[in-house]
């Protein structure tokens, strides 16, 4: 099934490996693109000719040494002016230039085109003068790339990652005309080449799926505490360093990463048979122990194994979603319309070149070093309070005593505001308007008087108003509550509940001559249980119903707002409620005492009944279900030609009786459709291919 390829924004499309109608024609009359071959290229880039070149360029002409034949300067005077020489931004530069051809600069040139701002590569400043320039940039940077490069008849250039084409340790050839590398593609049309496993393990995590095609026939994910939260490494890493701690998570965090290995091993093992039809086998394990998960001696994995290939970009955290991400990377086909297309956007941006500030970013941030730094606020000083007003008319204000709020009104005294608020700054409490009116009221009289009069009304105006609070609590009678006294029959009930040698009250009960039904209700002051609550809560049916016939409401509630059939959690004790309800239905008001509803002998055997047989289908269901999943075993034990001889009507897959009209494939018989499906990714590929 062909999907419609991908535009990307540089005017490239994806095409995925495993559209084989799209590949088939993208590979026809396919070969290396020529920038990819060392033959054709001027200029050969290999390890072995830059150390030549290198050292021709830095050792001198004459026999000691002591010369630069690349910026042909020299000798030195001594070793360190030497030295100094070969460090200097102009001896490098020259380097880089002798490197791609070019005549060096003298030291005046070098310093009249800017010095060390000059671009020490000289690509970027004399490309065009050079046509071999682009060409020699061009395959460095194909040489570096995790991809290889190829053209085809209709003049498009497409790029596919080298790991799918051959392994790392594999040495391909670029001399020639490369058709190793043209025959490795047209295994991607092969049969079976589809098939690949995607195994991720780090930090605990681990993720591993087996696609066939663009579907993802089966997966696994698997997490555990291994790793110290906050700290960035592993358990094992921290034990490495030295003096392992001891705490119980270090504990846990080494059993839980001894148990992930394994797990992973058996996970591994379970995919045995499914792992040899897969073509390909990537996979991201960084560090030793990851690694161990993978490649240990209980997994069927090894790394010598030419399928057994590493991931060549970064990756996030092991899941199903990365997983499914990396393998639709890796399928990805990059394709470019044109050669010009491909050239400028593979050097639009090199690794080795950043964009430069230009001077709107420099004067920014100059701006933002010249800030200064904020103003620290001090929280812990005090602020100053403004002054508020007073309320204005009609205002309400709370008297001190119980005489309720107090309105300004045209009776109110004058003088009554400013002593209000005289009073509630002083932290005196608040008169009432009455004693205002009588304190005002007294003053004015003592005016009128004479001058002693004047200063003993002072004096009395000036007496704290809580010493006048103080003595008329004095003189209220204060009643002193004691506890409630117990009568000696209450004490005596609640003993015989408590105790549990008594099984009955009858004795008690009979011996009580007052009012039987009072003593009964009276409840405990510490929790407020009645003689009731407290036979519910022991789980005493016998006394429950005695209690009730001699007068023991069961409506009334205790401090927790429980009933005393609510108390109970005991459900023979519920039942006695329930059946004294049936026997006498209009002793009490039921409908507050929380009881569901009356149960009589007969409905209760019913009940039982009932549950003894709704145990008995249960039973009798279990044991079926058992028998039929020991056929159902027995059953997926055999290959697929005995299932088909076998007079047994099961699904292939599960082991599940089939329909009437069941789900076939290759004379497979399936009881649904997932069931066919999942046989169908699950089958090896050698079968599958059948």
């Amino acid at each position: 099934m062909s999907s419609r390829p991908e535009t990307l924004r540089n005017g490239s499309r994806i095409v995925k490996a495993y559209d084989l109608d799209e590949v088939e024609r993208l590979l026809k009359d396919v070969k290396v693109a020529q920038c990819m071959l060392t033959e054709p290229s001027v200029m050969v880039v290999d390890e072995e000719s830059v150390l030549k070149r290198l050292s021709d360029l830095t050792l001198g002409k004459s026999t000691d040494g002591n010369s630069c034949s690349c910026c042909q300067v020299g000798p030195f005077t001594t070793r360190a002016v030497q030295t100094a020489h070969y460090k200097d931004h102009w001896h490098i530069h020259n380097i880089k230039r002798k490197l791609f051809g070019k005549a060096p600069h003298t030291l005046g040139e070098y310093k009249a085109k800017g010095g060390e701002s000059t671009n020490t590569s000289g690509s970027e400043s004399e490309a065009d003068d050079d046509p071999n320039m682009t060409a020699t940039e061009l395959f460095a940077a194909l040489t570096r790339h995790c991809k290889a490069f190829f053209c085809n008849a209709k003049g498009q250039v497409f790029c596919i990652y080298r790991c799918l084409l051959h392994h790392r340790k594999e040495e391909m050839s670029l001399d020639g005309e490369g058709h190793v590398w043209a025959h490795r593609t047209r295994e991607l049309l092969s049969a079976g080449f589809g098939r690949w496993a995607v195994l991720m393990v780090s930090g605990g995590h681990f993720a591993g799926c087996i696609f066939s095609g663009g579907v993802d026939a089966l997966h696994k994910t698997l997490h555990s505490y291994t790793t110290r939260r906050g700290q960035g490494q592993s358990q094992s890493n921290r034990d490495s360093h030295g003096n392992a701690p001891r705490s119980a998570g270090a504990s846990l965090r080494r059993y839980n990463q001894e148990q992930f290995l394994m797990h992973v091993q058996e996970i591994l093992i379970s995919w045995q048979e499914d792992l040899k039809g897969c073509a390909l086998i990537f996979y991201r394990a960084v560090g030793s122990l990851n690694q161990a998960a993978l490649f240990g001696k209980p997994s069927p994995l090894r790394k010598e194994d030419p399928r057994v290939r590493m991931l060549p970009f970064p990756t996030r955290k092991p899941s199903f979603k990365e997983v499914k991400r990396v393998h639709q990377t890796l399928a990805s086909i990059e394709v470019y319309d044109s050669y010009e297309l491909f050239q400028k956007n593979l050097l639009a941006l090199p690794a080795n070149k950043q964009p430069q500030k230009t001077s709107s970013n420099t004067s920014i941030e100059t701006k933002k070093k010249e800030k200064k730094p904020p103003k620290v606020i001090d929280r812990a000083k005090s602020r100053e309070r403004t002054p508020r007003e007073l309320p204005t008319l009609p205002a309400q204000v709370i008297s001190s005593e119980d005489e309720g709020p107090c309105y300004i009104d045209s009776e109110t005294p004058a003088g009554w505001i400013k002593t209000l608020s005289e009073q509630s700054s002083n932290g005196v409490i608040t008169n009432s308007r009455k004693d205002l009116i009588n304190d005002i009221n007294d003053c004015e009289v003592a005016t009128s008087g004479s001058e002693s009069e004047k200063e003993t009304a002072g004096e009395q105006k000036e007496q704290p108003v809580r010493r006048r609070r103080k003595k008329k609590l004095e003189e209220k009678p204060v009643e002193k509550k004691g506890p409630k006294k117990i009568p000696t029959n209450v004490k005596r009930i609640w003993k015989a509940i408590s105790d549990k040698e008594h099984t009955t009250l009858e004795p008690i009960l009979e011996s009580i001559e007052s009012d039987l039904e009072a003593l009964c209700n009276t409840p405990d002051p510490a929790d407020g249980n009645t003689a009731l609550h407290k036979a519910a809560i022991a789980a005493k049916p016998d006394m429950v119903t005695q209690i009730l016939s001699a007068g023991g409401d069961p409506c009334i509630k205790n401090n927790q707002l429980q009933t005393p059939y609510a108390a109970s959690p005991h459900h023979e004790t519920r039942i006695a409620f329930r059946m004294f309800q049936a026997q006498f239905p209009d002793k009490y008001n039921y409908s507050k005492s929380q009881i569901p509803g009356p149960l009589t002998a007969d409905q209760l055997e019913q009940e039982k009944e009932k549950k003894a047989q709704q145990k008995r289908a249960k039973r009798q269901r279990e044991k079926e279900r058992q028998i039929e999943k020991a056929k159902a075993l027995v059953f997926l034990q055999l290959t697929d030609d005995e299932k088909r001889k076998s007079s047994e009507w099961r699904c292939f897959l599960c082991g599940m009786t089939l329909p009437k009209v069941p789900f076939e494939y290759d004379d497979c018989r399936f009881c649904k459709i997932p069931c066919l499906h999942s046989h169908r990714n699950i089958r090896p590929i050698n079968k599958s291919v059948e």
